[in-house]
């Protein structure tokens, strides 16, 4: 049986030819097809599954909790691998499913569809838009124990409500192919995971489980972006001093948000030089964001230089610290950005700079 891979063919195109015979199935299942994007959304009583080809462009399976429901309804019977549903008139891009137990439903959807599509997870996110319950934790810590799950390696977890400890670590413990994480969950401030601050790049909020401990002795990541945390200026002061006598190689960007202010900031210990456009450019990549992202303007910062030559640049902003270390002194030559990208000084907010310059007089 022939069949040809179309560039505009959609998951659910491909879903539904996987359906007509084991021979189409085999042959989809040879292609190993990449996932692009895969999205699990938990609500009250439907979990919501989303896979793409291409970036957004998704189709969608809505499993609903179908106790009670029966081929009387009008309701037709499918088998999707080895899981029997319930389901109306499928959509062009979207399937509703009734299984008894929506959550092993879905596990059964998941495996099947991760059966057709053996390529890779480019990225997964998991959104939990009601209260969290033990059950939607077991169903996610379940989901991670799918090995195309576990090798992904961007992964977002955004719950609506105080998280589980258990299975946040449980995640991490699992999910061994992952290098950035967006952690959009609340977690109790007693909460600490060495694994998560090792991460090349994680995005944190909010974070009041972060201590000074964990900035000075326990991060080892690339690119950090930790929210919401109860530091104090003093943390930062400490973590320039400690970068400044160590040779970290490994950091390209540090941006915290605390719950406090500048007041008393002294720059003493900390060996700062003026920007020299010779030196380096003035302006610094968005790590974290795409790359038509905007990119920092470094004019009229701190700089920081390190014995072995390790450049780094800080700056202040009311309540949050940024700090990017210059592995490339000229990203603008190597990456090339628009001119639109390299933001002017005038878009910035930056915090009082009036201790440093009673400082300079001094």
């Amino acid at each position: 049986m022939s069949f040809e891979l179309e560039d505009d063919m959609t998951i659910m195109d491909l879903f539904e030819e996987s359906q007509e015979s084991v021979e189409l199935k085999e042959k989809i299942s040879s292609l190993n097809i990449n996932i692009s994007n895969l999205l699990i959304e938990n609500y009250y009583d439907f979990i919501h599954i989303s896979l793409a080809r291409k970036e957004k462009e998704f189709s969608g399976w809505l499993i609903h909790d179908g106790e009670g429901l029966d081929d009387d309804d009008g309701i037709e019977r499918i088998t999707i691998g080895d899981t029997a549903f319930l389901n109306s008139e499928m959509g062009q891009t979207q399937l509703d499913l009734w299984h008894e137990d929506r959550f092993e439903g879905a596990l059964g959807l998941l495996k099947y569809l991760f059966d057709i599509f053996k390529g890779s997870i480019l990225e997964a996110s998991f959104i939990t838009g009601t209260t969290p319950s033990p059950k939607i934790a077991q169903f996610l810590v379940d989901v991670f124990h799918l090995t195309p799950v576990q090798q992904c390696a961007n992964v977002t977890l955004f719950e609506n409500g105080i998280s589980s400890k258990q299975m946040v670590d449980q995640i991490l413990d699992l999910a061994t192919g992952l290098k950035r994480l967006d952690l959009r969950c609340p977690l109790p401030d007693d909460w600490s995971n060495p694994k998560v601050l090792k991460l090349d790049k994680l995005i944190a909020w909010p974070a009041e489980w972060f201590t000074t401990m964990d900035l000075m002795t326990r991060l080892d990541g690339e690119c950090v972006n930790i929210n919401e945390t109860y530091l104090k200026w003093q943390a930062f002061k400490a973590f320039m001093l400690k970068w400044q006598m160590t040779n970290d190689t490994r950091l390209k960007i540090l941006e915290i948000s605390f719950d406090g202010n500048w007041e008393g900031f002294q720059t003493d210990g900390l060996n700062l030089k003026k920007w020299d456009p010779q030196e380096r450019d003035s302006h610094y990549p968005d790590l974290f964001g795409k790359p038509s992202s905007d990119w920092f303007n470094c004019e009229f910062v701190h700089d920081i230089q390190r014995e072995d030559g390790l450049l780094a640049s800080f700056w202040r902003r009311e309540n949050s610290f940024h700090f990017v270390v210059w592995h490339d002194r000229h990203p603008i030559a190597t990456l090339q950005p628009s001119p639109e990208q390299l933001v002017s000084l005038e878009n910035y907010e930056f915090a009082d700079e009036d201790d440093d310059e009673d400082e300079d007089e001094e």
